[in-house]
């Protein structure tokens, strides 16, 4: 999801995941998602949001605690690190990790619960460009080894390019315009073929051209 500041992103995120409740309107969730109610839908906030008394393994394990016993955890816990490649930091506490790394700690306590939909607002927006360059390729395959569906709410119009199936604009609450994205991945943003593709989301985002006349 993609739009300017304002244009209702986060608020749309914070619905989705129960945190709001709609004004007016409805929101219909697919049947895997209703029957198991706000633990289908994990939530990765801005700020990686770890608590700083707890290890790398406690934050993603905590999220468990109480739900499954002990053992499972445990097991959960050590393939949900090897999945981010966190093994070597899982005794590490948050202020000895670098921000990169913490936000894939936080990541991993949203898919320690196993969600069906991951809702991630603005994650790496905080990161320099070549920590955030190297998270957007994890998020790429990770989605690949899982096919879980992620949200990715986000201002920058060369990481929806690069990580998105579809972009949704957002403008004043409303969907402005939405545009799919077939291309292969790994994608480099700097190619020939995201050049046009760049222009029209922009466009769509200034309210100059509606991305629907270039269809």
């Amino acid at each position: 999801m993609l739009g300017r500041s304002g244009s209702g992103k986060t608020t749309l995120l914070r619905l989705l995941a129960g945190l709001e409740k709609p004004t007016e309107g409805r929101i219909l969730l697919p049947e895997a998602i209703s029957v198991r109610g706000r633990s289908a839908v994990g939530f990765v906030f801005q700020e990686p949001r770890l608590m700083p008394w707890l290890t790398a393994g406690e934050n993603v394990a905590f999220a468990l605690e109480g739900r499954l016993d002990k053992a499972t955890i445990a097991a959960r816990t050590a393939a949900i690190l090897a999945l981010l490649g966190l093994e070597a930091f899982r005794d590490a506490y948050p202020d000895q990790i670098s921000g990169g790394m913490a936000q894939r700690i936080a990541l991993g306590r949203t898919l320690a619960l196993d969600p069906e939909v991951v809702l991630m607002d603005e994650p790496f927006g905080a990161l320099d460009s070549f920590t955030r360059r190297r998270l957007q390729d994890e998020i790429a395959a990770l989605h690949q080894r899982t096919a879980k569906t992620f949200l990715f709410v986000t201002h920058d119009v060369e990481e929806a390019l690069a990580l998105g199936e579809t972009i949704v604009v957002l403008d004043a609450g409303r969907i402005a315009d939405h545009l799919d994205i077939a291309l292969p991945r790994p994608r480099e943003t700097g190619c020939s073929e995201f050049l046009p593709l760049r222009r029209r989301v922009l466009e769509a985002i200034v309210g100059k051209t509606p991305l629907a006349e270039h269809r």
